[in-house]
């Protein structure tokens, strides 16, 4: 009597479900299975409103590179466990022949073209998975059908769902060549674009261009192919108009890609170059750092579609408008207040000892921990979430983007390095006193560093004046004399360690001889960070090669640095990175 009762409760909910008349989407209908399962049942529900919660619960169209499924639907959320096992919801192990079958029911049984579509959908796709056997071609052609019904008569709560809905139809109808449906289809689309079609939302046109023209296997009169290419030019001129950049560009794309095809290069450069106008007369009157970046969107299109003199032309006015930019910046200043007694017991723990041992511990102390950044980054993620979800542009000081910096999820070594590039900022204060104290306790001077050097093996004899004019350089305060000569004696060094330990440090040049390795190159070199250690080869990056860091050898040797650049800052890094090459020793010496 019980089991009656609840059977007819689940039947009533899915006839009312089949009666719907408002629009509607999978998420609204899986929210009504929700709630009718927490009213109507406090112990286990039946199985079949559990099998309507599943059918509904699956996410369409799931990318094939974020699932090993090989179908069309997904889950609809993944996460870790405290095991750290991968659990997905819903999972394809959920589904069993009889939930096929029961699915294969519902789409005889219902009315509503959504759940008809649904039911349908999911036969297709899961059949062969789950009962090894592929499904009979007709709930492709139930599918196809109700799909043109969600789309002739809106009925769907979302005109991008329906616009997905009718991708998926016509792919199963060429891949069941059902020609009639075929016809039908291309019917549809067209008209469905026409209807729901809004200039500044690219989202809602092109998909006619996009699932008809564009592919081979369907066939199209040049009455319909000439209409949809027109309505598409029509609608370009009109986003020129109105100064919709991404509306514009994205019409632009199509029409590229439609007369690429047809071999007419030069409507292609009259649709770019039109667009480019209209990008750059909207970059003048924006604020220069904005314009910058739609320039530098324009710049990868031309240079994407083969118009380099252009683009050529056009990065020039980018340098100038980043120059302009540099005046929009704003100074964010912070501070940390730090007691004279704190610092003096810090410096004196630092200092504690005989030179070669504080020597050391200096040195040391004041490489980049990567595991404490990465833990620095996960703390920092979670008090400011904001920070590391978008793309950050760094821009050097002519307002020139140099790197991005993804989000955080994405892009862990790019934040890492931000990262280390900031703390070493904040850090270069403490640095600073370390090093004046560690002088004056020791009365070192140019000649008993640069002796401290030469001790180890991979600073060699023959570069010691370099050596003692760089160390005097920096002892005196002449900052822009000591990085140009010590900047270039530690990629040396770095390059007689390769040797010594036997790895490779030249590369073929384009003229059949050899160039030497870069230094970013050798950093990279696992024989290299086996020796230095993984800490110390990343901040040696960040410090010198890296754009997304201080870049100081490459800024500085490539004439880029302002005359800013050259500061005790700077300086006292480089003298650090010194007495950190400085430990290095033959294994016999340890």
């Amino acid at each position: 009597m019980e089991k009656s009762i609840e059977f007819n409760k689940i039947e009533k909910f899915l006839t009312d479900l089949d009666t719907i008349s408002d629009k509607l989407s999978e998420a609204m209908i899986v929210d009504k299975i929700n709630r009718f399962i927490q009213k109507e049942f406090e112990q286990k529900p039946p199985n079949t409103i559990l099998w309507e919660q599943l059918a509904f619960a699956f996410i369409e169209d799931y990318p094939k590179d974020e699932s090993n499924w090989g179908t069309y639907f997904g889950p609809m959320a993944t996460f870790s466990n405290k095991e750290g096992q991968i659990i997905e919801y819903p999972s394809i192990s959920e589904i069993t022949p009889e939930i096929i079958h029961y699915w294969e029911q519902r789409t005889q049984e219902s009315k509503h073209h959504i759940l008809k579509a649904r039911y349908s959908n999911l036969v297709w796709d899961f059949s062969e998975k789950i009962i090894g056997k592929k499904p009979h071609y007709s709930f492709a052609q139930i599918y196809v059908d109700s799909v043109i019904e969600i789309a002739c008569k809106d009925l769907h709560e979302y005109e991008i769902d329906t616009i997905q809905k009718l991708m998926r139809a016509l792919s199963l109808a060429l891949a069941i060549n059902d020609k009639d449906r075929i016809e039908k289809l291309k019917d549809v689309i067209i008209n469905y674009e026409k209807k729901i079609a809004e200039d500044d939302k690219p989202g809602l046109w092109g998909f006619s261009y996009e699932l008809l023209v564009r592919d081979k296997k369907i066939s199209l009169s040049d009455t319909e192919e000439n209409e949809i290419i027109t309505t598409l030019e029509h609608r370009f001129k009109n986003l020129l108009k109105r100064e919709n950049i991404w509306a514009a560009q994205r019409a632009t794309e199509l029409l590229v890609d439609y007369y690429k095809r047809k071999g007419e290069t030069e409507k292609i450069k009259n649709f770019l170059l039109s667009l480019g106008n209209m990008i750059e007369k909207k970059a003048e009157k924006a604020s220069a750092l904005v314009g910058i970046a739609w320039l530098e969107g324009l710049y990868h299109f031309y240079l994407q579609h083969g118009l380099k003199s252009e683009a050529d032309k056009l990065s020039i006015k980018i340098i100038e408008l980043g120059e302009k930019g540099t005046s929009e910046f704003k100074k964010i200043e912070t501070s940390i207040e730090i007691s004279k007694k704190e610092l003096d017991e810090f410096l004196n723990t630092l200092i504690e000892g005989d030179i070669e041992t504080v020597l050391g511990r200096i040195a040391l102390y004041y490489i980049p921990k990567k595991g404490d950044v990465v833990k620095q980054l996960k703390d920092l993620s979670q008090s400011a979430p904001l920070s590391f979800l978008f793309t950050r542009k760094i821009q050097d000081h002519r307002g020139r983007v140099i790197a991005t910096v993804g989000p955080l999820e994405e892009d862990l070594d790019g934040n890492i390095i931000r990262q280390i590039s900031q703390n070493m900022s904040f850090s270069a204060f403490f640095l600073r006193d370390t090093i004046k104290i560690l002088i004056n306790k020791f009365s070192l001077n140019t000649e008993s560093i640069v002796s401290y050097l030469l001790a180890s093996p991979i600073f060699e004899e023959e570069r010691r004046d370099f050596l003692i004019k760089g160390i005097k350089a920096y002892l005196d305060d002449d900052f822009l004399v000591a990085l140009h000569i010590l900047i270039p004696q530690i990629e040396a060094s770095i390059r007689n360690l390769a040797e010594k330990i036997g790895a490779p440090i030249l590369k073929p040049s384009r003229l059949g001889g050899f160039h030497y390795k870069n230094l970013d190159d050798l950093l990279t070199d696992e024989n290299i960070i086996d020796v230095l250690g993984e800490d110390m080869c990343l901040y040696l990056r960040t410090l010198l090669t890296d754009p997304r860091g201080w870049n100081l050898r490459n800024n500085i040797c490539h004439g880029i640095s302002p005359i800013e650049t050259f500061n005790q800052i700077a300086a006292d890094r480089v003298f650090h990175v010194l007495l950190c090459l400085a430990l290095v020793k033959e294994e016999k010496d340890r």
